[in-house]
């Protein structure tokens, strides 16, 4: 057998640190049948969340693990490859070494010999790990060792390579399905015909022609890590489909839900809602959306497939663009859903599964956006007449008014929406409305959210940002107005003094008849002479998402809903007037700082 140097030490140990980085928890046990002696394994699942020794523990019967760590590049290997710890591309893990061996994590998308002990004619070796999606890495100068994404249960090589059977005429393929090494082990396979392999089964492989591309009917192209995170503010997720059959191929799309979480793994409260994005519509130029829903994978409603034509025909190559509706997700802020999306083929010759999870985000944090006013009371009076139409005139104790009938208080659009600036912190219990809100950074250059702009860092006020809302009445000490949230509605009030200079309107500081001051400017007037107080009533109640594939994504993201705003006038006593004003709001959060400085 030939072989070449071997890598760092260093190397394989970066190898195992960067699997262990991905924070998505979601797990799926893959189930190899092994025998007594060395075994060919192949793991489609992630087990580096703990070491070798802890994933072994229970499985006595094993006894070493290798991995194979080919160098990238010319390799020449004419021959199947035996592990040794000498000039070879291998790193072990022995249950004599423990925490003493080289090898000290299990990564997905390798192949490995494992030694099971030889008094076992059949061990069936589980292993708990994150599904990820295939990666291959294919030689064309040498030996290859991997393992094909197969479903559960025997698969004939011949059948598995029947859309690339070119393939297997020119294929030399080696297998190790226990005992010693020697004149059988690795053995060379000739019955392709007659021949199964399993999930999970590692082989040694090339083909005359050097390249190939086959490794199932079909593949996907990811971007970045093999699972897909949606983090804690994610809502879509693009890959790409492709066929690599030469007939029609129909791939199917199933969410099932995650195993129990290893011992010491974060828990998993709920299956993420994905969505999977449908046709456009050419009138409302809005896509529709198919929600994935596990557990009954039998019903139609619940699962997404695609029709490919031949590989290289128009449309063999699609999009597919995943949605999490996350109004939806289960749990409190932080607690997290995982599950695993499971593709498979119309032929039955491959199941690739990947790992999806979601972390639920907390609403805490600044959100800023407007309101449209699209409605008014109408307001319009019906005055009581006399028999020759004149109005009649009520008297009272110093004055006389018209006696009024009816009051119109109809709400009645508007020939244009009118916006209002809204801006409101939330800090995870409690809302506050603000006139005004700074962002920037503080005096060690910690981002901030703040109400006064003495708060910020002097020297960094180039990056700072000022928001306002001129509707909303001014103070210096920009007091945040509290919001009660009662029955998913919430609801502010403004209450601004008759005497409020620079925040009450009806006030002009600088005009003889609007400065709340006698003739003489020696005496205050009192309320309803010269100026009146005001109270707004705010009332924001948030709606349900659209039912398109954008409002169930990026708009679970938004506050959206109905505005209600009653605008109550004092005047002199207890008289008032009232008006109502009505709408629509939209709301972002532009920072998920919590503390509002102030």
């Amino acid at each position: 057998m030939k072989r070449s140097c071997s890598p760092s030490l260093g190397f394989l140990l970066l190898i195992q640190i960067l699997w262990t980085l991905p924070a998505s928890s979601q797990w799926i046990t893959q189930t190899n049948f092994l025998k007594g002696g060395w075994n060919a394994v192949y793991l489609h699942v992630d087990a580096s969340h703990a070491t070798i020794t802890e994933v072994l523990a229970a499985a006595t019967d094993v006894e070493e693990v290798w991995l194979w760590s080919p160098p990238t590049g010319e390799q020449f290997f004419d021959s199947p490859q035996a592990p040794t710890e000498s000039g070879s591309q291998w790193s072990n893990w022995t249950r004599s070494l423990g925490a003493s061996s080289p090898l000290q994590r299990l990564i997905p998308n390798s192949a490995y010999y494992v030694r099971v002990n030889a008094s076992r004619t059949d061990y069936a070796w589980t292993v708990k790990g994150k599904p990820v999606a295939p990666r291959y890495q294919w030689s064309s100068s040498g030996l290859n060792f991997i393992g094909f994404a197969t479903p559960s249960g025997p698969m004939g090589y011949e059948r598995f390579f029947l859309p690339a059977a070119a393939l297997l005429e020119s294929a030399e393929i080696y297998r190790s399905l226990g005992g010693a090494f020697g004149s059988g082990n690795p053995l060379r396979l000739f019955d392709f015909a007659r021949t199964q392999f399993t999930r999970g089964e590692a082989v040694w492989m090339r083909v005359n022609t050097g390249f190939n591309r086959y490794f199932g009917p079909f593949e996907i192209s990811l971007s970045g890590s093999r699972v897909i995170s949606f983090g804690a503010d994610g809502t879509q997720y693009s890959l790409r489909l492709r066929n690599q059959s030469p007939t029609t191929n129909t791939i199917t799309l199933r969410l099932i839900a995650s195993e129990t979480p290893p011992t010491g793994q974060t828990n998993i409260v709920g299956v993420p809602p994905i969505l999977v994005r449908g046709t456009l519509d050419p009138t409302t130029l809005l896509y529709s959306s198919v929600p994935l829903i596990a557990g009954n994978i039998n019903l139609e409603t619940e699962i997404y497939s695609w029709t490919l034509p031949p590989k290289g025909k128009p449309g063999s190559d699609v999009q597919v663009v995943l949605g999490l509706a996350r109004d939806q997700l289960s749990g409190k802020p932080g607690d997290l859903s995982a599950g695993v999306l499971q593709l498979t083929d119309d032929q039955g010759l491959m199941r690739m599964d990947l790992g999806v999870a979601a972390v639920k985000s907390s609403l805490a944090g600044l959100w800023v956006g407007e309101a449209q006013v699209s409605q008014v009371v109408q307001y319009l009076v019906n005055y009581q007449r006399d028999p020759v139409g004149k109005p009649v005139i009520k008297l009272t104790n110093t004055n006389g008014v018209y006696a009024v009938l009816t009051t119109n208080a109809v709400l009645g659009s508007v020939p244009r929406t009118f916006p209002l600036r809204l801006i409101m912190h939330d800090d995870g219990t409690n809302s506050f409305l603000l006139q005004r809100v700074f962002l920037g950074s503080d005096l060690t250059t910690n981002p901030i959210v703040a109400t006064e702009q003495r708060f910020l860092n002097p020297e960094r006020l180039g990056s700072a940002h000022r928001i306002s809302a001129v509707h909303m009445p001014w103070s210096a000490s920009n007091t945040p107005l509290p919001m009660t949230l009662v029955s998913n509605v919430y609801r502010a009030s403004i209450l601004t003094p008759y005497d409020a200079v620079g925040a009450n309107p009806f006030v002009h500081q600088y005009h003889p008849d609007h400065d709340n001051l006698n003739a003489t400017f020696t005496q205050m007037l009192p309320k309803g002479r010269e100026s009146y107080g005001i109270t707004r009533t705010i009332w924001l109640s948030p709606q349900v998402a659209a039912t398109d594939y954008l409002g169930q994504t990026v708009g679970s993201l938004e506050r959206k809903g109905i505005y209600d705003e009653t605008i109550t006038v004092e005047g002199a006593g207890a008289s008032t007037r009232t008006f109502k004003v009505v709408g629509t709001f939209t709301l972002n959060r532009i920072s998920p700082i919590s503390k509002l400085t102030r």
